[in-house]
């Protein structure tokens, strides 16, 4: 990696979010950092790009640093797509910015990667929030995703009938206008890079979520698939220090959809876990 380790420096309580880079294995992650207090780093879903936090910049703001990376192959980052490397990616991100300890939040696949992440260096990380995370290890998949179709459509150069038929898919489903729209923008905007450079993480196997000693909230939305909802409650049973909740009125995308319940859950959860310290 080049010396230019960050754009520039954000300013700590300044009133605009700052948007910079860090260099990372192949390329530039873009990030935008807003607000003030403990950092959290947040991590998107496949398809979608660091402007889906755009509620939580509004709200949760107020009372965290927001770290919010375009995760690799996605939005403005030029680094290549690679599963196995984001981990490396968050350890990137929290060394320049000097974060010793952060908290982490994934959503649908990025909440694959915060698991992932979180095995990786439990150390570091004060507490894990998660929504719609897919965890075929612990529930067995009642949900189909068929990747194979959307390379073959992207590898024969026809990304427009992919995006037309992923925002048919039930995980692109929103409830609200306002969340229907910013999934709207988001995919009209998907390169499909890492179609074209497929990659995979482990699945987070029992054992893995028996490690996970941090305070760990595992969301879906009321409307979520059946599997996802699954998931989240195999997972809070699965760790030794999780909590469940539902977000109601919200679909997979649940920041979005029904974004004031959302924070509310996010916040209460992380004050008492940031405040109380490590569970013993």
């Amino acid at each position: 990696m080049g010396a230019r380790a960050i754009m520039a420096a954000p300013v700590a309580g300044g009133n605009a979010p700052w948007r910079g880079a860090v260099d990372v294995e192949g390329g530039l992650l873009r990030l935008t950092v807003a607000g003030e207090g403990p950092p959290l780093i947040l991590l998107h879903g496949w398809t979608l790009d660091a402007r889906m936090w755009q509620p939580q910049m509004a709200d949760l703001a107020r009372d965290f640093t927001l770290i919010m990376p375009d995760r690799r192959g996605f939005g403005r980052s030029s680094a290549p797509p690679a599963l196995m490397r984001e981990g490396e990616d968050i350890a990137r991100i929290a060394d320049v910015l000097k974060l010793d300890r952060f908290s982490l939040l994934g959503l649908s696949q990025g909440a694959s990667v915060a698991l992932d992440t979180a095995v990786m260096m439990a150390g570091r990380i004060d507490a894990l929030v998660v929504c719609g995370a897919p965890l075929p290890a612990l529930v067995e998949r009642h949900e189909t995703l068929d990747l194979a179709h959307y390379q073959a459509l992207a590898a024969a150069g026809d990304l427009a009938a992919m995006r037309a038929d992923w925002a048919q898919h039930p995980l692109m489903q929103a409830c609200t206008p306002a969340a229907a729209e910013a999934l709207a923008v988001m995919l009209a905007d998907y390169e499909g890079h890492d179609l074209a450079r497929p990659s995979a993480l482990p699945d987070l196997t029992r054992t893995d979520a028996a490690s996970l000693a941090m305070p760990l909230l595992a969301l879906a939305g009321e409307h979520d698939t059946p599997w996802r909802r699954a998931c989240a409650a195999a997972l809070t049973a699965a760790v030794p220090h999780g909590s469940f909740a539902l977000v109601e009125g919200a679909g997979h995308v649940a920041n979005l959809d029904n974004p004031a319940r959302f924070d509310a859950l996010v916040r209460e959860f992380l004050q008492a876990a940031v405040l109380q310290g490590p569970p013993s």
